[in-house]
């Protein structure tokens, strides 16, 4: 029967070039670890190892076996965390939903965080409109959601509010309202807004359109696209459109009702009376930190 030791030995041993570098490697004795060797060639019916020469070398089976084993350890090891992690209580996977509007590219240097610190979760992480999320959390479809704060979302799952993020009422530079000043609510209604909304054709309750005439977009990546192709104006995250307002690529427009930069809360969300292990409580404290950071900024 194969021996996950002596697999490590052929490893190692082929790694280190010989039978006593591997033995100093292991703290075995060398004895040990050739017969271990041997006794894996055995099993195996194959010779992995040539040793005519003073240095054994690989054979042609043991090269093409050498890379078998490495799969097998690490998949053992992968076995072997995943056990302790849920001995442990630990999630072994946890589906995180975001709002992109709200999806900071720290985001990202969390989710690495989370993969250093607990290396064996699975992380599902989906993009989706703030309307859908509320309504995935509370069937229990979404483990925990950062979305744009929500009463009716309130009454359903439990919430933390973390932060604010900045909107800004954008166009392209070559669209009409590009050049005018100090625009009113009646001067945008005949001009196409492009807004978010979610598959029940609802909209976010702190971000309602005002136009006339809109267009919807299940993301805010996909309204500004179209806002790049004049094809509208949008209220984008300020994060998302900063670069490009600096370039000179879009337009801040010049909105009368808008005396301060716009700030929309952000919510944490999960399911009510749900028990949370150490990988969402280390998230959520994360989650927390960074969106909290914004308003230092």
């Amino acid at each position: 029967m194969l021996s996950l030791e002596q697999l490590r030995m052929f490893v190692i041993a082929a790694d280190e070039g010989s039978f006593s570098a591997c033995a100093r490697k292991t703290g075995k004795v060398q004895s040990a670890v050739s017969h271990g060797i041997s006794t894996l060639e055995l099993d195996l019916n194959v010779e992995l190892f040539d040793r005519s020469s003073r240095s054994p070398t690989l054979t042609p089976a043991g090269e093409r076996l050498l890379r078998l084993a490495r799969g097998l350890l690490i998949q053992a090891d992968e076995l072997e965390k995943t056990a302790q992690s849920i001995y442990k209580q630990q999630e072994t996977r946890l589906t995180l939903a975001v709002d992109d509007g709200l999806l900071l590219p720290e985001v990202y240097d969390v989710l690495k965080k989370l993969q250093q610190t607990f290396p064996t979760v699975e992380i599902e992480f989906i993009s989706l409109p703030s309307t859908d999320i509320a309504v995935d959390v509370a069937k229990g479809q979404i483990d925990l959601g950062i979305m744009f704060s929500e009463v009716e979302a309130a009454k359903q799952t439990d919430f933390c509010y973390v932060g604010n993020i900045d909107y800004v009422a954008v166009c392209h530079p070559a669209y009409p309202l590009a050049a005018a000043k100090d625009i009113s609510l009646t001067a945008l209604l005949p001009h196409r807004q492009i807004a978010v909304r979610g598959r029940e054709k609802r909209e976010s309750q702190l971000l309602l359109s005002i136009a006339a005439s809109t267009w919807w977009c299940s993301s805010y990546s996909k309204v500004l696209a179209l806002v790049n192709r004049q094809v509208g104006w949008a209220y984008l995250p300020l994060f998302m459109v900063e670069p490009l307002l600096s370039k000179g690529l879009l337009c801040e427009m010049q909105v009368s009702f808008d005396h301060a930069t716009w700030s929309v809360p952000v919510d944490l969300i999960y399911s009510k009376g749900a028990s949370h292990g150490p990988v969402f409580k280390f998230l959520t404290a994360e989650l927390k930190q960074l969106y909290a950071s914004l308003a230092k900024r």
